[in-house]
């Protein structure tokens, strides 16, 4: 059921991310085109850009780690037991919770110094916070699936000792 849930949630976010994505090229579609026809790009193009993908980016991340679909490197592991790759797998999931929610809490911190500063970008004055404030959920989101994750591959990880126990 939680499983389900956040399989749910995961995809709601990556569909927002895709809408940020289509946005930041529609951006500068328009930016390229105004330049090449009318030389009258969009003004902060760039900045726009950079705000919207790395807040997609972060709305992504979640249904990666939701279907276990992490970039994985099994040089050592293809040498290794399975079940020794598996307790691999549980510590990865783990720490890629605990560092997800340092990074939450970091850019939290990040986001309330930008609006006590009254930090902006450069070109259009956009105050820095709310792209920072907007990548909150989708980091909070990411460390709950690996941590549903990590609590899943140990929980699998007992039955399957216990059902090889079993079975000798």
């Amino acid at each position: 059921m939680t499983r389900i849930v956040l399989r749910r949630l995961a995809i709601a976010m990556a569909m927002a991310g895709g809408v940020l994505l289509l946005s930041a090229i529609g951006i500068s579609l328009l930016s390229m085109l105004g330049r090449r026809l009318w030389s009258a790009p969009i003004s902060g193009d760039i900045e726009l850009l950079q705000m919207l993908i790395a807040v997609a980016v972060a709305c992504f991340l979640p249904l990666c780690e939701i279907n276990d679909r992490h970039i994985r490197v099994d040089i050592v592991g293809t040498f290794l037991p399975a079940l020794f790759n598996r307790v691999l797998l549980a510590i990865a999931h783990l720490v890629l919770a605990l560092v997800s929610g340092l990074l939450v809490w970091r850019t939290a911190l990040l986001a309330l110094d930008s609006l006590t500063y009254n930090a902006q970008s450069v070109q259009l004055g956009i105050p820095q916070w709310i792209p920072q404030a907007a990548m909150l959920p989708g980091i909070a989101m990411l460390g709950m699936c690996a941590l549903y994750q990590g609590i899943y591959c140990v929980a699998h990880d007992v039955e399957a000792a216990a059902s090889e126990g079993d079975s000798l």
